[in-house]
């Protein structure tokens, strides 16, 4: 059995939410030490300068990677490619569609992969918009069937509540994901957008656990209200339970939003890229580069971190297989990053750009013990 020492690093513990200098000792699958005096192992890792995190999952992507969705990305050029461990794919397949998430992702990819049943599925492959506008393809049945097939990957229920998805459907197919949901007794998480339905109507149907996705976006009818201040929907949300997921995306995501919602007390719960094809190579680029833009509004890397790591693994039940933090007995699922002060000029999706003082930058990752360097620094 072989035993692989990093040392040098330092580990970020999620019960303190603090780093230390420690040593990890990993034997095959699993932690076995976190001694800072531990100095030998058959392979030995050396992360002087580096921090030593949780697996990093990135809560929101698209990773359904099937030949007649050219949108979508495989899950391992934005999952160990860049140091992530774990994608959880939120609604690109659906009631007829998510057995084949199996098959093409499960099995095929060194990532840990999971994914959100879209309640507007399309029934096959190749309808690339008005997920939920067809009541022909909105299913609570097929919906809560699909999960119940695949709950070993198959984590929740995802609703795209706007205009462009949900069409004359409107509110009603909120309503019946949420039906989906208590019925299978997973999170529901809502995309919210441009109107109708009305954001304030959306947040009303979730309940704790629930996670409401694209929240800091700058379209009008978002959280910030008259003065831009948070609406009373959204506050009340928060104050039940509701977590909040960034999910940045190519039109989803506003540096001034979410700085006026920090000022006045709001979270972020979990830090996610809404990855794909369409922003790859512009705005989004990596979970990596979304974390740094955080760094520059000013969350500590503490606050990042757990943001990216036993933040969404509650979110979802992660935390249940141990993912998200690191402990003696757990899986060796593991990422290596180091901070840098470097000056990069990065955009929020309504083409505001800032330059960065703090640089996040993958080393690699470890899934279940096994070592995948990082192949792109973006």
């Amino acid at each position: 059995m072989s035993k692989t020492l990093i040392k040098n690093a330092l580990l970020y513990d999620t019960e303190s939410h603090a780093f230390y200098p420690r040593s990890l000792l990993v034997e095959n699958d699993r932690i076995v030490s976190l001694d800072a005096d531990l100095v030998a192992g058959d392979n030995v890792v050396d992360a002087a300068g580096a921090f030593l995190t949780p697996g990093l999952i990135d809560l929101h992507c698209h990773i359904f990677n099937h030949p007649e969705q050219p949108s979508r990305l495989p899950a391992d050029r934005i999952g160990v490619g860049q140091g992530v461990t774990c994608l959880l794919d939120t609604g690109s397949a659906g009631g007829d569609t998510l057995d084949e998430f199996r098959q093409i992702v499960v099995e095929t990819q060194a990532t840990h992969t999971f994914a959100l049943c879209n309640i507007g599925s399309p029934g096959r492959p190749g309808l690339q918009s008005g997920h939920a506008a067809l009541p022909e393809l909105v299913s609570i049945d097929k919906t809560v069937r699909a999960i119940e097939r695949n709950r070993d990957f198959a984590l929740g229920v995802k609703v795209l509540a706007s205009s462009s998805h949900t069409g004359l459907m409107g509110l009603e197919a909120v309503k019946m994901a949420r039906k989906a949901a208590d019925i299978t007794g997973t999170p529901l998480m809502a995309h919210i957008g441009n109107a109708p339905p009305v954001i304030d109507d959306v947040l009303d149907q979730l309940r704790p656990g629930d996670i409401v996705t694209h929240a800091y976006h700058g379209k009008a009818g978002g959280v910030l209200g008259y003065g831009k201040q948070v609406i009373p929907a959204f506050r009340a949300a928060v104050e039940r339970g509701v977590h909040v997921d960034i999910a940045h995306g190519r039109s989803s995501f506003s540096f001034r939003t979410c700085e006026a919602a920090l000022e006045q007390g709001m979270p972020v719960h979990s830090i996610s890229s809404d990855l794909h094809r369409g922003n790859i190579d512009v705005c989004v680029l990596s979970l990596a580069r979304t974390m740094s833009k955080f760094r520059l509004l000013g969350m500590s890397l503490e606050d990042v971190v757990r943001a990216t790591t036993i933040g969404p693994a509650r979110a979802v039940g992660l935390d249940r297989l141990g993912l998200g933090s690191l402990a003696v007995g757990g899986p060796a699922t593991i990422s290596l990053f180091k901070e840098t002060n470097r000056a990069v000029e990065v955009e929020d999706a309504e083409g505001d750009k800032r330059t960065t003082e703090s640089w996040i930058e993958p080393v690699g990752c470890f899934i279940d013990g096994t070592y995948h360097a990082a192949k792109e620094v973006v």
